[in-house]
C-alpha cells in the first residue's frame, strides 16, 4: 500500500513537469544560389549583391543572405500566461562564415538574426529583451514582394538611406532592446520598442509600428528615431542624434495578384542633414505551380554639396523573379535585377537557385 503511494506521488509531480507543456524547435533555411553581375557601381554594388563593384564574376553564394540556424522556445505558464526566447544564427552555406547581411562579412555577432526572451500575456500582450527586428521592419518586410530575400528585394531601400546605432543592418534590428506588443484588436496590433545606448553602442533608438491585417488586406505605419548620440556623423555606426524615419505600407490580395506599394522618408545627418524618400510598387502573383514577384523601386536623397559628391542623388530599382514550388518547404527559383543611380554605372546581377526550409 505505502509502494502504491509512493507511486502515485511521483507519477503526480512527472503530471505537474509535463503539464507545463514546454517546447523548444529548431529551424532554419539553407539558401545557395549561382549568381553574376555586371560588375557596376550603381547602388553600392556590396549593398545589391554583397560582392562590391568586382561582382563581373560567377560565385556560388547564399541567396538571402537568409540562410540561418535557430532555436526557438514556449513554455505554457498557465493562467494565459506563457515565456518564449529565440536565438539566431546567420551564415554563408557556401562558405560556413557567419553572414551579416554581405557575402563576404563576418561578423562578430554570432546571433546576429536574433536573441531575446520574451513574456507573454493574452490578455495584454508581450514584453521582450535583447536583439530584434524594430518596429520599422516590419512594415518593410510585408510590403517586399521578394520577403526581403535575394538580389532582386525591394530591402534595405525601404529605410532610406536610415541607420540606427546597431551598427550592421541599418534599421532592420536594434540591440540592447527592451519592446512590448500587444494583443492582436480586431486586426490592429502595436510594437513599441527601445534601444538602450550602452557599452559601444552610440545613441539611444525608439521605435513605434502600428499594424492593420484583415483578410486581403494589410496596412501598417512606423516611426524610428535615435536620440542622444553625436550631432556629427559616427564612422561607427552612421548613426547620430536626431536621425528620424517614417515608414508606411498598403497591399491587397486580389488572389490572382497581390499589389503592395510602401513610401519612406528619413533624415539623416553625414555632417551635413540629408532627406531621403523612397517610394516602392510591387507585386506577387501565382503562375502555375510557383509565383511570380516583381517590383519598381525610387530613392532620391538630396543632401548638402560635398566635395566630389552630388546633391541630388536618384536611384532607381527593378526586380523581378519566379519562384517554383518543389514542395512547401523547397523551392527554386531565377531573380533578375537592375540598379541605377546619378553619376554611377548600372548595375544589373541575376541567380539562379534553391532554397530549403526546415
Amino acid at each position: 500500500m505505502k509502494k502504491s503511494l509512493l507511486a502515485l506521488a511521483v507519477l503526480g509531480a512527472f503530471a505537474g513537469v509535463a503539464s507545463a507543456q514546454s517546447s523548444v524547435t529548431i529551424y532554419g533555411i539553407v539558401d545557395q544560389s549561382v549568381a553574376k553581375g555586371n560588375g557596376g557601381t550603381a547602388g553600392g554594388a556590396a549593398a545589391q549583391w554583397g560582392t562590391g563593384a568586382s561582382s563581373d564574376v560567377w560565385q556560388v553564394r547564399d541567396g538571402g543572405p537568409g540562410s540561418r540556424l535557430g532555436f526557438r522556445g514556449n513554455e505554457d505558464l498557465g493562467g494565459g500566461l506563457s515565456a518564449q526566447f529565440l536565438i539566431e544564427h546567420r551564415f554563408s552555406p557556401d562558405t560556413g562564415n557567419t553572414n551579416t547581411g554581405t557575402q563576404a562579412a563576418a561578423a562578430s555577432t554570432f546571433w546576429f538574426g536574433g536573441s531575446y526572451v520574451q513574456l507573454t500575456s493574452k490578455a495584454a500582450g508581450s514584453v521582450y529583451f535583447g536583439r530584434w527586428y524594430s518596429p520599422a521592419f516590419w512594415v518593410s518586410l510585408k510590403t517586399d514582394p521578394f520577403g526581403y530575400g535575394g538580389i532582386a528585394q525591394v530591402g534595405a531601400l525601404t529605410f532610406a538611406n536610415y541607420s540606427n546605432p546597431s551598427a550592421v543592418g541599418l534599421g532592420a534590428r536594434t540591440t540592447n532592446t527592451v519592446g512590448y506588443k500587444t494583443p492582436n484588436w480586431g486586426g490592429f496590433t502595436a510594437n513599441v520598442a527601445v534601444g538602450l545606448a550602452e557599452g559601444t553602442t552610440v545613441g539611444r533608438d525608439v521605435g513605434v509600428n502600428v499594424e492593420f491585417t484583415s483578410g486581403p488586406i494589410y496596412a501598417g505605419l512606423a516611426y524610428d528615431e535615435v536620440s542622444g548620440g553625436p550631432t556629427t556623423f559616427s564612422a561607427t555606426t552612421g548613426a547620430v542624434d536626431g536621425n528620424s524615419l517614417i515608414v508606411a505600407g498598403f497591399a491587397y490580395n486580389f488572389g490572382f495578384i497581390r499589389p503592395m506599394v510602401s513610401y519612406a522618408m528619413s533624415e539623416t545627418r553625414t555632417n551635413s542633414l540629408v532627406d531621403t524618400d523612397a517610394l516602392s510598387f510591387g507585386l506577387t502573383a501565382p503562375a502555375g505551380p510557383g509565383l511570380i514577384k516583381a517590383h519598381y523601386t525610387m530613392r532620391n536623397t538630396d543632401a548638402a554639396p560635398l566635395a566630389g559628391v552630388p546633391s541630388d542623388v536618384k536611384l532607381k530599382k527593378f526586380g523581378i523573379g519566379y519562384d517554383y514550388f518543389l514542395s512547401k518547404r523547397t523551392k527554386v527559383y531565377l531573380d533578375y535585377a537592375q540598379v541605377k543611380e546619378t553619376s554611377l554605372t548600372n548595375n544589373s546581377a541575376f541567380a539562379l537557385g534553391v532554397r530549403h526550409d526546415f
